[in-house]
């Protein structure tokens, strides 16, 4: 994990419950820890982040510990804010013809909540920017947004020669009321609605889409981390996420983390408990009457060691698929913990975890 220490921007993805609000969390505390001015933000609407660092995060910037800050981004209202700034003298987001517009824009309330995050990195206040994303299918849709609005914008797009002609339309109508008011004294002290050059702000949400697209897929910068767990449908889902982030949307997979590993509790002792358990009866027999302890309970406690070590065999089994599948990303496995990580003291203990060089592969 030391790699991503350089990185300008990472974002956490993966499928609905591995933990990535935990790992995402974890990494912005080890960054902040190492003296990087540290922004982590969520764009998951459930208030997980809030949970895991046990503090209220809400829409604006929290500080959380020292070089540490969090918030939620709300989509929604990023755009409104957006062309208040951009063009305060208008209410560009309640023109009928934006809404139009953008009613045939899918995604562009995500496109500008990226564009904010760009906005921050590139204030300088942060060192470094870490995202929680939601689950698969809704990250995808996040970061494939501005390569979608970058095609939808384009000079071949349907909206971009609608946007045109609603641009000449309002010339003509504007020149056309000018002259009526020549001839109609009691209008001539009205003043028509102020033009709005949506040529220009849409120009705007295509450039927002093509600097938003080059620092996404910034290599050197921008990197990706893919929080997993090591069983079935969640190792399949991460190869699939991966030939989606990859081939398609061109971003660089930094990490795989694999969460919830079971624990080693036999470490060092795995062939003098298979030798045991093929004498099961016998040694439960012995051991029951050697320490007038209940048969049954030996037993169980016999049972209870050979389930957690079936259950070791198989995440062993999904981890080293994912190291045949994806042999040049380095992965990082983190143990199964005894209790809900939240709150600042457990999360501590997960960061620890996260980078113990023990757990790398």
């Amino acid at each position: 994990m030391q790699a991503l220490a350089d990185r300008r921007l990472l974002i956490f993805a993966g499928k609905g419950g591995v933990g990535k609000t935990t790992t995402s969390c974890a990494a912005a505390l080890a960054l902040a820890k190492a003296g990087r001015r540290t922004l982590l933000v969520t764009v998951d609407p459930a208030k997980r982040l809030s949970d895991a660092l046990g503090i209220d995060v809400g829409f604006h910037e929290t500080p959380v510990q020292p070089n540490l800050t969090a918030m939620m981004l709300d989509p929604g209202s990023v755009i409104t804010e957006h062309f208040q700034r951009e063009l305060p003298q208008l209410k560009v987001t309640e023109h009928p013809m934006f809404k139009y517009v953008t009613d045939y824009l899918p995604g562009l309330n995500e496109l500008m909540a990226i564009g904010k995050l760009n906005d921050l990195r590139r204030e300088g206040r942060y060192d470094v920017i870490v995202i929680d994303t939601a689950p698969t299918g809704h990250a995808l849709s996040f970061l494939s947004v501005p390569k979608a609005m970058k095609e939808l914008m384009s000079e071949k797009s349907l909206i971009k020669w609608a946007v045109r002609g609603y641009s000449v339309w309002q010339k003509l109508s504007g020149a056309a009321t000018k002259a009526q008011n020549v001839f109609k004294k009691k209008d001539a002290q009205k003043r028509p609605p102020p033009d709005i050059d949506f040529e220009r702000v849409f120009a705007d949400i295509q450039k927002q889409a093509e600097e938003v697209q080059q620092f996404l897929s910034e290599a050197g910068h921008t990197g990706l981390v893919l929080v997993t767990l090591p069983e079935k449908l969640p190792v399949e889902e991460t190869f699939d996420l991966y030939r989606a982030l990859t081939q398609d949307l061109h971003m660089d997979v930094a990490h795989i983390v694999v969460n919830k590993v079971q624990p080693d509790v036999l470490a060092g002792h795995q062939a003098a408990f298979t030798t045991l358990l093929a004498e099961r009866d016998e040694f439960v027999r012995r051991a029951a009457k050697a320490t007038h302890a209940d048969p049954a309970l030996l037993a169980a406690l016999l049972d209870a060691a050979r389930f957690n070590e079936r259950r070791r065999a198989m995440n062993l089994g999904y981890i080293e698929e994912l190291r045949a599948g994806l042999p040049h990303v380095p992965i990082a496995t983190v143990p199964l913990f005894t209790e809900d990580v939240q709150g600042l003291r457990k999360l501590a203990e997960y960061r620890d975890a996260l980078f113990d060089p023990a757990n790398m592969l």
